[in-house]
């Protein structure tokens, strides 16, 4: 039988995996996912996603297909998967594409969101869900800031070490900072990102907001091309892949 294409798409709670990407020595939801899937079609299963998650960060859509040699359903993929999945990860649907679309490099875009509760009380609800940051954030110092990164950028300053990416030029699209009640809800939407890239971001719209940094900083920072001349990292629990847009259709 010939295998044919098929788009998953995926939610998860990362807070108890090493990110997606399959591990050595650390449980990653890939395997998680290909463990269930090679049960179910009773062979061997790929699959590549639209990238990669860190430890702790989580999904709410995040793309992934797998060549599978099955007559086995779409739909019916998606009931099995549940079936054997960890209540963390849900698999949300599968369809039959064709064997030209890739998901990661037909992706036109990626959006992923920041959620800080700026309170000082924490929440049991939201928690390993949003970064608590007890200390009041001045949203509009952080928005000035943040509206001299969009576009097409050398990113060196807000790329973690580690990062195998060859070069460090990203196109940021768009990036917004929002107060919604007791949230400061950061949204970024881009062709791609550096290892860590939203985080050293997030992390320097904070120092921002404190005011241990200004607005007009930003720009220094990025120009400095030096992961020394940022922000912290933000934890990873405030961030979550939101969605990934690709050429309509895809199938």
């Amino acid at each position: 039988m010939e295998p044919r294409r098929v788009l998953f798409i995926f939610e998860y709670l990362g807070t108890r995996y090493a990110g997606w990407q399959r591990q050595t020595n650390a449980l990653a939801i890939q395997q998680v996912i290909e463990e269930a899937l090679e049960k179910i079609t009773q062979a061997p299963a790929t699959l590549i996603a639209s990238g990669r998650t860190d430890a702790g960060v989580h999904a709410l859509a995040l793309p992934a297909h797998a060549d599978l040699a099955t007559r086995i359903a779409d739909s019916e993929l998606v009931r099995a998967l549940n079936a054997l999945l960890p209540e963390d990860i849900v698999a949300r649907e599968a369809r039959t594409v064709s064997n030209n679309f890739h998901a990661r490099y037909s992706a036109l875009e990626k959006t992923y969101r920041y959620l800080i509760l700026n309170r000082a009380i924490p929440s049991a609800f939201d928690h390993g869900r949003v970064w608590h940051f007890r200390s009041p954030l001045d949203v509009e110092a952080m928005r000035a800031a943040a509206q001299r990164l969009p576009g097409e950028r050398d990113f060196s300053s807000f790329r973690s070490a580690g990062c195998a990416s060859k070069q460090p030029v990203r196109d940021l699209s768009r990036l917004t900072v929002e107060r919604q009640g007791d949230f400061i809800v950061i949204t970024f939407t881009g062709s791609g990102f550096l290892k860590q890239m939203a985080r050293n971001i997030t992390g320097t719209l904070v120092d921002v907001g404190r005011g241990a940094l200004n607005p007009d900083d930003m720009t220094r920072i990025l120009a400095a091309k030096d992961r020394s001349a940022a922000g912290p990292c933000a934890p990873a629990e405030g961030l979550t892949l939101v969605e990934v847009t690709y050429p309509q259709p895809t199938s």
